[in-house]
């Protein structure tokens, strides 16, 4: 039941983090409902835990297609044709993340695949020794 999360906010009276906050807190209680709403759903409509899963993989494969979409139409940037092209990309959009490899065919798999994960933006700084 939703209504177990009380929502009322006077946010006239929050400081401006205490808003964020707040709004993180819900933003991220909406996103856990809504998310396990959709796998109750396809647990219901499949059978086989395996056809569930590739249904989640081709979902995430699809939001992450439109992130990207929107991102290059955002800041103007052209698409990259290769790794090393949107590796450069990341390091000017000053995000920390982590990436992993999870397929390489320099290793003999069929494909390069790589998982990018986002940790936090950085804010705008001039760095050690630049000053």
């Amino acid at each position: 039941r939703i209504s177990n999360y009380p929502l009322k906010v006077n946010m006239s009276k929050q400081s401006v983090p205490a808003r964020s906050q707040e709004l993180r807190r819900v933003s991220g209680e909406l996103f856990s409902l809504t998310y396990g709403a959709l796998v109750a759903q396809l647990v219901k409509d499949y059978e086989s835990d395996d056809e569930i899963n590739k249904q989640l993989d081709k979902m995430g494969y699809n939001i992450g297609i439109r992130l990207v979409e929107d991102f290059l139409s955002r800041s103007g940037q052209n698409r990259c044709h290769d790794l090393k092209e949107a590796a450069e990309v990341l390091t000017k959009v000053q995000l920390e993340v982590e990436v992993a490899f999870i397929q390489d065919t320099l290793k003999g798999d069929d494909a390069s695949e790589i998982r990018v994960k986002f940790i936090k933006k950085l804010e705008d700084a001039v760095p050690a020794g630049d000053d």
